[in-house]
């Protein structure tokens, strides 16, 4: 390629020799011309499998199509390492098991480039039964989000989720933040740091971008080490926005004391956990509009079980 792509596509490949071609070619029928603004960049992370002969082939048929091997078996080290080849205007990341709507990009492109917005959001889409998969495109009509509404939206976990998959992020906001070496949760240990830097935010609900839920995925699948992570990331989102959010974040910690209290065993994680906890027996969190009842009556069970 001689000019600068528009879009840089960041696709991270272990093992994935039973999904890798469904998922290429999803994205090729999602481009169609808009592949010549767009760079995809595949990361093969020590597969043992097949994975590195079908992505070189991908690569032999597309100029696009670069191809690095590397032996992180870390998604954190291997999405960075990507950013650090993209020369995009914009990232999006794209996992190596999804699907992308057919005819779907074209249209974001030009939103990209025209409108030149500092995230185009959309919603995470989850799919359990690959039958229930409806290629259909609706066509793209984002809503222009204030910097808070964003916030505020990503907090209450209705639209927005703190993945980096199916969004579209200025690449000089990633460049300023580093996404860490973790093996689970490295986009939540970024998001909510990336919003801040964000002033030009636009969200579309109908996503382009099927996550596929398969069994043994990190939701199904959590142990002691993937909560210390979360722990981490929580931690971090407290400190990365404004304490105007306080509240809805005291739910994340509420969640963490309700669904996995189980999973942790390390004093002072428990502390961590209980601190915040407490932090929500409070008038300003129960007269907080954008707190849900059910956060208030889990606010209220922890505190007649304490």
């Amino acid at each position: 390629m001689t000019e600068r792509p528009l879009l840089s596509i960041i696709i991270a490949a272990h093992n994935c020799e039973a999904t890798i071609g469904a998922t290429f070619q999803s994205l090729l029928n999602a481009l169609g011309s808009a592949i010549k603004e767009s760079e995809i960049i595949i990361i093969n992370d020590a597969s043992e499998d097949s994975t590195a002969d079908i992505v070189t082939k991908f690569a032999d048929q597309y100029s696009q199509v670069s191809v690095s091997a590397v032996d992180y078996k870390n998604v954190g080290l291997v999405r960075q390492h990507g950013i650090s080849l993209s020369q995009g205007d914009y990232i999006t990341m794209l996992d190596s098991d999804d699907i992308v709507k057919s005819g779907s990009f074209p249209a974001i492109f030009s939103f990209l480039r025209n409108t030149r917005p500092d995230m185009l959001l959309t919603r995470l889409h989850e799919i359990r039964d690959l039958n229930k998969i409806d290629h259909q495109w609706s066509g793209l009509n984002p809503e222009k989000l204030s910097q808070d509404e964003t916030i505020t939206r990503f907090l209450i976990h209705k639209d927005l989720q703190a993945h980096l998959i199916g969004q579209f992020i200025k690449r000089e906001i990633y460049l300023n933040n580093e996404i860490p070496a973790m093996t689970c949760y490295e986009d939540f240990y970024v998001f909510p740091h990336m919003l801040m830097a964000a002033k030009n935010i636009y969200f579309q609900y109908d996503s382009p971008y099927y996550y596929i839920k398969r069994q043994g995925s990190l939701s199904s699948a959590l142990d002691r080490s993937k909560i210390s992570n979360l722990l981490a990331c929580t931690v971090k989102m407290e400190n990365d926005l404004p304490v105007k959010f306080r509240s809805l974040i005291l739910c994340h910690w509420l969640d963490i004391y309700i669904k996995y209290s189980n999973l942790i065993s390390n004093d002072e994680d428990k502390r961590l956990v209980d601190t915040h906890v407490k932090m929500s027996h409070s008038f300003g969190f129960f007269l907080n509009r954008h707190v849900r009842l059910s956060y208030k009556r889990k606010a209220l069970s922890a505190l007649w079980k304490n």
